[in-house]
């Protein structure tokens, strides 16, 4: 092996449940005999008989919960990679305990619940408040000159995301999105999608915050840096995702793992979270078929990573905040959806004469 390569011990297999065939085909049954010709609602039908296979109920109910991890990188600080600083991650930490971020306004109006998570934000930064998840992790170290994190970090990470996908089975969960809150974390994020999907990293760095062309034209340096630094020793996803990720990243990707692994239903959001679930598919590839991508991001990494997947996003608003506001936004349209398969009447309940 390389010298300074990758030596992760050998990690067992997740069992990932597959969507239930049954209830999706009763789902479809039911589409065929409401009350509107058939396809009639166009994806709205698609994603409830969705829901139906990720729940095993052929009536599903979104019943949502919103995991926000948050973390702070060395490479925020060190390569200037963000128009923000990194005080800004703690800070948010606490307007969303506040309840006045933008991700604790939408999922209280979709009545979807939030916890939040401190995956490494700087000591001293996060709230003092005992309602946030602690990983018990620092910040990551700068990716552009060495790995971010250490093989003890991603597993606590992973770990935690999958015992809080746990949790949310205890509690009836159906659905959960993973949320993030990270200054410079579009950087990590960018990394992995050129390392997963093969794609060149430069052509995949947009603005993130708010960068102007100089800054993004800096970014993309550090990007393509990062990456010849790290390809000779990277090995496997939890390879990239130890060099090149944060903490934030690797609870979204044990996230994603424990949704598949106890039967729920995962929705995608933006760049940085989309690339932890693909971090998850890459090791488990029979996840996939739980994963909804909530929206598109304008960051060209979002694209590439959702095709890598094979995802359709359900919207595109132009949206690029993260902290999970645009995979909670589409849990409306899921609402949506699940309510009329619900609610609407058969034709023969309504009395309507059917399709000659």
């Amino acid at each position: 092996m390389t010298a300074g390569a990758d030596a992760h011990p050998a990690r067992p297999a997740i069992p990932i449940r597959p969507l239930d065939a049954a209830a999706m085909a009763a789902a479809r049954a039911r589409q065929r005999e409401l009350v509107k010709p058939a396809g009639a609602l166009g994806r709205l039908e698609d994603l409830a008989v969705w829901l139906a296979g990720a729940t095993g109920n052929a009536r599903p109910q979104v019943v949502a919960r919103v995991i926000v991890a948050a973390a702070d990188h060395g490479v925020a600080s060190e390569e200037h990679v963000s128009a923000y600083p990194a005080a800004v991650t703690g800070q948010m930490l606490a307007t969303f305990l506040a309840g006045q971020g933008a991700i604790t306004t939408l999922a209280t109006e979709v009545g979807a619940g939030l916890v939040l998570v401190d995956a490494g934000v700087q000591p001293g930064s996060a709230p003092d408040d005992e309602s946030i998840v602690r990983v018990g992790i620092g910040p990551s170290a700068n990716l552009a000159a060495g790995p971010a994190l250490t093989t003890a970090q991603v597993a606590a990470c992973v770990d935690c995301g999958r015992e809080l996908a746990a949790a949310a089975a205890r509690d009836g969960v159906t659905v959960l999105v993973g949320g993030e809150m990270g200054i410079g974390n579009t950087t990590p994020a960018t990394c992995l999608a050129a390392a997963l999907t093969g794609r060149d990293g430069p052509s995949l760095v947009g603005p993130g915050t708010g960068l102007d062309a100089a800054g993004v034209q800096r970014k993309r340096e550090v990007v393509a840096r990062t990456l010849t630094l790290h390809a000779r020793h990277a090995h496997g996803p939890l390879g990239w995702l130890r060099r090149v990720g944060g903490g934030e990243l690797a609870v979204l990707c044990g996230l994603a793992l424990g949704a598949g692994e106890h039967g729920l239903g995962y929705v995608c959001d933006g760049v940085i979270a989309t690339a932890a679930a693909a971090v998850a598919v890459a090791m488990e590839p029979d996840l996939q078929p739980r994963l909804l991508a909530g929206h598109l991001s304008p960051e060209p990494a979002h694209a590439a990573l959702l095709e890598h997947l094979g995802l359709e996003p359900v919207l595109d608003l132009g949206m690029r905040l993260g902290e999970g506001s645009g995979a909670v936004t589409a849990l409306a349209i899921l609402r949506l959806a699940c309510a009329a398969h619900d609610g609407m009447a058969t034709f023969g309940e309504a009395g309507v004469a059917g399709r000659a």
